[in-house]
């Protein structure tokens, strides 16, 4: 089975996209997009970026857009997001356990500059959802997929955090999963959970949030999403991202 390139709506009608590879792992999943067109438009940009150079945050790395960024999260996970001429991010990578790991998802971008596109989403309201049944078997490990949010946002508007949940072995989504948005505290209180979603029946996940300072020594707020485990799917959660309320 070849990689393929699939446009599908999430739970809140927008527009999105995922890379699969031929043994049907997702690896670059896409931010949300109003229209087709400009979801159609980001896989493009992939494709024709896909060659771009490597900035490996872990080494201090620095180099000019297009690039693929490595970088280690929170949980000390390897991830890569796909960053267009532009500067915008139009693609984030699963968690890995090595940065050999990341490395061959970036290769298996590289290699997929020819995948064609489906779009799912003229048929997408005919696909009879699964059985209600374990969506692991035995104990297997889940990633988040996050899309990076804003650096910036303005006090009180609304922030959307976007994702994917998936089984790291079929690379499948995990529906109806509960995501928790939690604020990372540096200090000796513990994290707190800023607001809570499920996830779609594709396991994807959009969840806003009214944007207001967390501590008072500063007007920032780190959060990262976290799944918490549900049946036989093991917890796992994202990198940490800062976003400064003004």
């Amino acid at each position: 089975m070849s990689a393929k390139y699939e446009i599908y709506k999430d739970i809140q009608e927008n527009f999105r996209f995922r890379l699969k590879a031929g043994n049907n792992k997702i690896i670059v999943v896409s931010e949300a997009y109003e229209n087709k067109t400009n979801c159609i438009n980001g896989v493009k940009s992939i494709q024709q970026n896909c060659q771009a150079n490597v900035e490996d945050k872990t080494l201090g790395q620095k180099i000019s857009d297009p690039k693929y960024e490595i970088f280690v999260d929170s949980d000390l996970m390897f991830r890569f997001n796909l960053v267009a001429p532009n500067g915008r991010i139009v693609g984030s990578s699963e968690a890995y356990k090595s940065k050999q790991g990341s490395k061959n998802g970036i290769e298996a971008v590289k290699n997929s500059c020819d995948a064609k596109i489906v779009d799912l989403t003229s048929t997408q309201q005919n696909i009879v959802a699964p059985k209600e049944i374990e969506q692991c078997e035995y104990t297997e490990t889940t990633g988040i997929a996050m899309i990076s949010p804003p650096n910036v946002v303005e006090s009180g508007s609304v922030v959307t955090f976007e994702g994917w949940l998936i089984n790291n072995k079929t690379g499948e989504g995990i529906k109806n999963a509960k995501i928790d948005i939690i604020e990372y505290d540096r200090s000796f209180l513990p994290d707190k959970i800023l607001i809570s979603g499920n996830t779609a029946e594709d396991g994807s996940f959009s969840i806003e949030w009214e944007a207001h300072p967390g501590d008072w020594w500063d007007n920032s707020v780190e959060v990262y999403s976290k799944f918490s485990g549900k049946q036989k799917c093991k917890p796992t959660r994202s990198a940490n991202y800062t976003i400064k309320v003004v």
